[in-house]
C-alpha cells in the first residue's frame, strides 16, 4: 500500500517538483494516488436519522386469501426487520510552517499542491472505508460494502448470503491472499451514500488560516498555515437483492491454467441472481483481478465479453455489458474468508 507521508512539510518538500524556470510543476506524478471509482459512482443522500440512516427490509409479504361467497378475509401484514447504518466522520489536517510557503517560488502553486495531496488522502481513504470499513475494528468509521455480504450461500432462504458465490478451490481453508469481484446496483433502492442532517456531501475543505500559531517539540510557537479536510459519509444497501459479491479468490492462483474455478460462470450466475431493475449497475474489482478475468476469457475464447462502450462520455471497460471499475485497494487488501451461511 502507499506510504503515508511525515506529519510537516519541510524544505525538500519545497525543492521537489520545480521546473527549471523555478516555478513549481502541478503535473508532477504521484505514485500515491489510488483510484475510488466508487465514490464517483455512488448515489448520496441526507440521512433520515440524525446521524444515521434507517431502512426497512421487507423479509416476508402479506398473506392472500381466496374467500367463498359469504366469507370474509383475515387480516394479514409482511414481515419486515429495520436496520440502521451509522455515519463515518474523517479528517485530515495540513499544517506547514508560514516561512516555507514565504520562500516558495511560486507560493499559490506550493499550498494548492500541499491541499491537493489531502484531498487525495481524503478520497483515497473514504474509498477504502466505502468497500472495506468496519466499525468492529474501527468504531468511528463505517461499514463498508464487504460486510454486507459476509457469508456465501445457494438458497434464496439465504437471504443476503445468496447474492454472495464463493470461489475457493476446495471447502478447505486458503493461506493465500483473498480477492472478490463486487456486483453494486446504484441508486436509493440499492446502495447509496448518506451524510448526517445538518453537514454538507462530500469532502469539505475549511478556508485555511494563514495566521495560525504551531508549537515545536520544545513547546515554542512558531507562525504556520492549518488547514483542516472534513468528511461525514455512511453507507447503506438498502436491498441486498440489488448487490453482490463473488468472494474467496485466490490470489495465488488467479491464472493457474489447471484447477480452478469456473470463474466466468460463477461471474454469470451472480449477475442472473442479482435484481439491476431501477439501478445502475457496475462491477468493482482490483486491476489484477481484471486481468485474471480477461485471461480466462481469452482461454474459454469469449473474449467478446469484454467490451469498451462509450458510458456517460467516458470509453469504459464492461463485463457482460456492465461498467467495470478498479481500484488500487482491492489488489492490497487481504479479505477475510467469507463462510457458508448455516
Amino acid at each position: 500500500m502507499a506510504t503515508l507521508g511525515s506529519g510537516l512539510h519541510t524544505f525538500p518538500d519545497i525543492v521537489a517538483g520545480l521546473k527549471a524556470d523555478g516555478h513549481r510543476d502541478m503535473d508532477v506524478v504521484d505514485l500515491t494516488v489510488k483510484e475510488t471509482p466508487f465514490l464517483d459512482d455512488l448515489h448520496v443522500q441526507e440521512a433520515n436519522d440524525g446521524t444515521g440512516n434507517k431502512s426497512v427490509i421487507e423479509t416476508g409479504l402479506p398473506a392472500v386469501s381466496w374467500p367463498m361467497i359469504y366469507e370474509g378475509t383475515a387480516p394479514s401484514k409482511g414481515e419486515s426487520r429495520e436496520v440502521r447504518d451509522a455515519a463515518g466522520y474523517a479528517t485530515s489536517l495540513m499544517e506547514l510552517a508560514y516561512r516555507l510557503y514565504e520562500i516558495a517560488p511560486d507560493r499559490a502553486a506550493y499550498l494548492l499542491q500541499k491541499a491537493k495531496s489531502h484531498l487525495r488522502a481524503m478520497g483515497n481513504a473514504m474509498g477504502t472505508a466505502a468497500i472495506y470499513g468496519d466499525i468492529r475494528t474501527d468504531p468511528n468509521q463505517f461499514n463498508g460494502f464487504s460486510l454486507r455480504y459476509p457469508q456465501h450461500g445457494s438458497t434464496e432462504t439465504d437471504e443476503a448470503a445468496h447474492f454472495c458465490i464463493s470461489a475457493m478451490r476446495s471447502s478447505g481453508t486458503s493461506s493465500a491472499a483473498l480477492r472478490s469481484i463486487y456486483l453494486a446496483g446504484h441508486g436509493a433502492d440499492g446502495v447509496f451514500g448518506f451524510y448526517p442532517k445538518g453537514t454538507t456531501a462530500g469532502l469539505k475543505p475549511n478556508a485555511a488560516d494563514m495566521n495560525a500559531w504551531s508549537f515545536d517539540s520544545s513547546n515554542r510557537r512558531y507562525r504556520s498555515i492549518v488547514q483542516l479536510f472534513e468528511w461525514n459519509m455512511g453507507l447503506c444497501v438498502k436491498d441486498f437483492r440489488k448487490c453482490g459479491r463473488l468472494s474467496n479468490i485466490e490470489s495465488d492462483a488467479m491464472f493457474n491454467t489447471t484447477g480452478m474455478p469456473a470463474y466466468i460462470e460463477l461471474l454469470r450466475r451472480l449477475k442472473t441472481r442479482v435484481d439491476g431493475e431501477g439501478v445502475r449497475q457496475c462491477w468493482y474489482m482490483g486491476k489484477t483481478t481484471l486481468e485474471m478475468v480477461e485471461t480466462v476469457l481469452c482461454r474459454l475464447t469469449q473474449a467478446n465479453a469484454i467490451a469498451q462502450k462509450d458510458v456517460e462520455g467516458r470509453e469504459v471497460t464492461t463485463l457482460f455489458g456492465i461498467p467495470v471499475r478498479t481500484m488500487n485497494c482491492m489488489d492490497e487488501v487481504n479479505e477475510d474468508a467469507t463462510t457458508a451461511a448455516s
